[in-house]
């Protein structure tokens, strides 16, 4: 009897990874690491050195005049400025690069050097975003203009552009007679994709569009351009992060209402669990035919509470 594969075989893939500085994104990269992928891991908070131009010219892409980054944090926990590139080798299998995801020039040419470093891109992550520990709460009618366009920028276009350059560049392995495995994009929407933020609009409204309509499109576009390709999103609820922790030190019914009480299992993420849905997607031997699915990482979530006992009692 032949025992059966029952390894991940991300051995040497090349994976990209946005916002992998950022709290999660950081225990993304190091279980893709774990796993023995080469990785590149993109995030605004890196420190800049080559500029955006240089790395566009030196991939054969023609810079065009663009301003300075919008300042978006998109590691989940990074402000900060989009108008230098580096790149900066940490080991034989991780590199870093930084990179504003609502920013196309800073996108392309921070695909341009992980490609140069590792070669093609097979499997992609598109985890960089502005989360709600980093937005405004309020109702939408007090909803700010400027930070729902800041949102979808970031959110929506970045990720939009992320999904774009990985496919670009899949297209022009293929064209090149190259060989790649695990070739698959993972887009993280969230909880609130499904179930909305009534405090958030602009969130959720992102989370929505991401893991509906682009995973949607894709679906149908991404193995025309090579076979086998495949696209699915992660959606987690809750996630057990350092700064969730301080928020509900501040609101201890924070805890309950977002992790308990229309939770099965009652209790947050662990960003393990995250970092390992992932993997289990990104691995062609694991979910070969997974494709245009979207993954709930929540525990079992049914839904958001309506109101508050503060709003029941007035």
């Amino acid at each position: 009897m032949t025992l059966p594969s029952v390894s991940l075989e991300l051995q040497g893939t090349h994976v990209l990874i946005t916002g992998g500085g950022g709290l999660i994104g950081s225990v993304v990269v190091s279980h893709f690491l774990a796993a023995g992928a080469r990785v590149s891991s993109l995030d605004i908070s890196y420190s800049t050195e080559v500029k955006t131009e240089t790395a566009l010219s030196d991939a054969g892409i023609k810079p065009k005049p663009h301003g300075h980054g919008h300042g978006h944090g998109h590691g989940h926990d990074d402000d900060g400025h989009g108008a230098h590139e580096t790149a900066t080798l940490t080991s034989e299998t991780a590199f870093e690069v930084h990179c504003d995801v609502s920013d196309e020039h800073s996108v392309q040419a921070a695909f341009a050097a992980a490609t140069e470093r590792f070669g093609p891109i097979e499997a992609c992550v598109a985890l960089a975003s502005l989360d709600l520990s980093v937005l405004k709460h309020a109702s939408f009618v007090d909803a700010s203009f400027s930070q729902l366009k800041r949102t979808l920028d970031v959110n929506i276009a970045g990720t939009w552009l992320t999904a774009r350059e990985w496919l670009r560049g899949v297209k022009k392995a293929k064209g090149e007679g190259k060989k790649l495995k695990n070739v698959n994009l993972i887009i993280i929407g969230s909880e609130s994709g499904h179930f909305g933020e009534r405090r958030c609009v602009d969130y959720s409204l992102a989370k929505s569009a991401v893991q509906g309509g682009l995973l949607t499109s894709l679906r149908a576009e991404a193995p025309r351009e090579w076979a086998g390709a495949r696209v699915n999103a992660v959606a987690p609820g809750a996630v057990l992060t350092a700064r969730w922790t301080e928020e509900i030190k501040q609101d201890p019914e924070q805890y309950y209402n977002e992790a308990q009480a229309t939770t099965a299992l009652g209790e947050p993420i662990p960003m393990e669990a995250v970092a390992k849905a992932i993997l289990f997607l990104a691995s062609q031997n694991f979910s070969s035919h997974v494709h245009g699915q979207v993954i709930n990482v929540d525990g079992g979530k049914q839904g958001k509470l309506m109101w508050t006992k503060e709003e029941m009692a007035q």
